[in-house]
């Protein structure tokens, strides 16, 4: 009896009521937030909470929790109540700046309980089925949600009605062409090389439609949870580690959010770079220089990437040899691919460094030159306020550990970061919503894995719990609005259905302007055309009229003695039909 009464009375020290009082609160709050019509941060919401209810749940809860729940659990239930609370609160609010504040609360409650959590150990199959299952996801995520868009006629010309269009001459000619992406009929190889396209071919050749490139690109993105795994076992760290690291990939803000505009050849860039990262740590040569090819082969500026491996692995003495090897490959294949492009092509897209580049007829070269010519100049152009909340979406999720350097070399990985997407001033690379932060992503986990085996493990595991609490709150902030579009279609279905049946009536041969979001639709036909940049007289031209129909009106008003109206269904679609004369 003594000693139950005296464990009764160890319960009621003041760390211990503390911390159940913050889980009773927390507690209650999360399921008023949960179950209520209201967004948390609303009058409604507050006006609907009676306090004498609320106040009697959390004396409730704080009761029951203090008499059976041991202190050593306290950390458990405080961190995974909060980070429920923090996530459907960032769902409701979306906001970079709540969801970084939520984010480091709960990193200081994590250092906080950090060492009184201990999770069981994972065995080796259960890390690789669990490795499976959360790329498995990744790819359902990613593939559903960017499909059903497609499906909604949701997606534009650029960048999913070029490759809608390429893959459907590749799978007849073996070319890529198209005539959307630059008004004429034209190889996408003139305005980026990437021989890695052929890699999807053979699904397309089964499943000849749009959603089999985009289903493609979910799965390639999500296989880079493998070469993760294997990296991370190549530096000794633990299941457990291994696994957190896998979570703060999949829900990391970027490796997702990149994939929704819509389709491109930098997807494959992170498993690539990946698995690159891994062969060179390996010391495994040809499956080195292999996946160096494969890499430069996704567009003419990919050897950059392989070109900044050569010189980490130069610098930091892992392999000399490999190293310069790397270093003179990648430069003689962008010396190469750059001069075949300047001309057969359009050229290197250089205007996106313009703020280095102040000759007349500056190049690339230019913007070495420059930054050579004053240093400063580089650090003025690295943040503004826009690169600064993309820092926060790429690092915050990782827990900062990409910068948790011991050695300079390391530094050289940062490198393409800095690079592709802080130098430029084309708004766009610095972006997480588009496709130039799939290599940089690649180098800052593979920077994180390597800080993460030097750390002190008990540091190192309060970092990563740290991240995966910060990548679930991001998510939730960033990527789980994705299932809304869920309720868009079922809303919009009939209207889809008036979209498709309208475009079946436009003959398979004749030649079609229309404005961005169906020219997806028509990506089975041979002459197509997005209308704000053409000036194609074509067969027929087609109006979006969902959100307004000023192109339509200002065409009928030029055009009236030489087109017809061949489907007209208001709000929604206008087809016009050129007269025969």
């Amino acid at each position: 009896m003594l000693s139950f009464f005296k464990k009764q009375k160890e319960k009621f020290n003041y760390a211990n009521i503390i911390t159940k009082l913050i889980i009773a609160v927390s507690a209650v709050s999360f399921i008023e937030t949960a179950f209520s019509p209201y967004k948390f941060n609303t009058a409604e919401y507050f006006n609907s909470i009676s306090f004498l209810l609320y106040f009697m749940s959390v004396i409730f809860v704080f009761a029951g929790i203090l008499f059976t729940v041991e202190q050593k659990y306290n950390g458990y239930i405080l961190i995974t109540i909060l980070t429920s609370l923090f996530a459907i609160t960032n769902y409701a609010d979306r906001s970079l700046l709540f969801a970084l504040t939520t984010s480091l609360v709960l990193g200081g409650i994590v250092f906080y309980f950090g060492n009184s959590i201990n999770l069981p150990s994972l065995n080796k199959k259960t890390t690789i089925f669990l490795c499976t299952l959360l790329g498995t996801f990744l790819a359902l995520f990613i593939a559903f949600f960017t499909i059903i868009k497609f499906l909604g006629h949701r997606t534009p010309n650029f960048d999913f009605g070029i490759f809608s269009q390429m893959y459907h001459y590749m799978k007849k000619t073996l070319i890529p062409y198209t005539t959307c992406e630059r008004d004429m009929l034209l190889s996408h190889f003139a305005v980026h090389f990437s021989p890695i396209l052929y890699i999807a071919l053979p699904f397309y050749y089964l499943f000849p439609n749009p959603s089999t490139i985009l289903a493609v690109q979910a799965i390639v993105v999500a296989l880079g949870v493998f070469p993760i795994y294997k990296l991370s076992k190549h530096f000794n760290l633990s299941n457990n580690k291994t696994i957190a690291i896998i979570l703060i990939y999949v829900l990391h803000p970027t490796v997702i959010d990149n994939n929704f505009y819509y389709f491109h050849e930098n997807c494959f860039l992170t498993v690539l770079l990946l698995w690159l990262f891994y062969f060179a740590e390996k010391e495994k040569t040809i499956p080195t220089i292999i996946f160096a090819f494969l890499t430069m082969m996704v567009k003419e500026d990919a050897p950059v990437y392989v070109l900044f491996l050569g010189l980490y692995l130069l610098f930091s003495n892992k392999s000399k040899i490999k190293g310069a090897l790397l270093c003179a490959l990648s430069s003689l294949y962008f010396a190469v691919v750059t001069n075949f492009m300047s001309i057969y092509g359009q050229g290197i897209m250089t205007y996106r460094y313009d703020n280095f580049i102040f000759e007349e007829n500056g190049s690339i070269y230019s913007v070495v030159l420059n930054i050579i010519k004053n240093p400063t100049y580089l650090f003025h152009q690295l943040l503004s306020h826009d690169k600064l909340e993309f820092l926060i979406l790429m690092l915050v999720p990782m827990a900062l550990l990409p910068f948790a350097i011991k050695k300079p070399s390391r530094l050289i990985l940062l490198c393409p970061m800095l690079l592709i997407n802080l130098m430029t001033d084309y708004v766009y690379q610095y972006d997480i919503g588009f496709q130039y932060t799939y290599a940089s992503v690649a180098f800052l986990f593979y920077v994180l894995i390597i800080n993460v085996s030097e750390l002190d493990s008990k540091y190192a595991k309060k970092l990563l719990l740290s991240g995966v609490c910060a990548s679930l709150i991001f998510f939730c902030s960033v990527n789980l609005q994705k299932i809304e579009s869920i309720e868009t279609y079922k809303a919009e279905k009939e209207t889809i259905q008036i979209i498709n049946k309208s475009i079946k009536t436009i003959p398979e041969d004749k030649s079609i302007k229309s404005t961005t979001f169906f020219i997806p639709a028509l990506w089975n036909r041979n002459k197509v055309y997005e209308y704000a940049y053409s000036n194609e007289q074509t067969d027929y031209v087609v109006f979006d009229l969902r959100w307004g129909s000023k192109d339509y009106s200002a065409f009928i008003d030029k055009n009236y003695n030489d087109y017809e109206i061949s489907v007209y269904e208001e709000d929604i679609i206008a087809i016009l039909k050129f007269k025969d004369k």
